[in-house]
Formats: C-alpha cells, sequence, structure tokens
C-alpha cells in the first residue's frame, strides 16, 4: 500500500459521504449528466484496472463509488428541462 493509492481512496471515500444525501433523501433529483449509467459503468470498469496497478484500497473505493452511481442512477428521478 502506497501513499498515492492511501491519497486516491480517501478522496474517492469522502465523494461517497458527500454523495450519500442524495441517495437518501427520496425528494432529491439529479441532473440526467451527473448520475448517469454511462459514468457508473466507467467507474466500474476502471475498478479491474486498479487491481491490476495494485492499488487495492484505490479499487475499493472505486468499487462503492460505483455502486452509489448505480444506486442514484437507478433510484432517484431525474430532473427533467424546463424550457
Amino acid at each position: 500500500m502506497s501513499f498515492v493509492d492511501i491519497g486516491i481512496a480517501v478522496g474517492g471515500f469522502l465523494l461517497i459521504i458527500t454523495c450519500l444525501p442524495t441517495l437518501i433523501n427520496k425528494k432529491s433529483q439529479v441532473p440526467r449528466w451527473t448520475a448517469s449509467i454511462p459514468t457508473a459503468a466507467i467507474l466500474s470498469g476502471l475498478v479491474p484496472l486498479f487491481i491490476l496497478a495494485g492499488l487495492g484500497l484505490t479499487a475499493l473505493s472505486i468499487i462503492l463509488e460505483a455502486f452509489m452511481w448505480w444506486a442514484i442512477a437507478l433510484l432517484r428521478p431525474i430532473k427533467e428541462k424546463k424550457f
């Protein structure tokens, strides 16, 4: 475990903490591009790369981030654009 691994993982865990209110609040709405399925898919695809690079703690934080994005994308309504 390196300093880089710990630094990236801490940032990832802080991102998870800041996204929790959006996931927990059933009335919250998210913009279409912020909580999208492509974002969750990209995060999911990064996990094997971090594991292969030996950054296990970072991979764990990315797994949790991907789970958070999938949950937000699937459970929260999308804001409608009003023109």
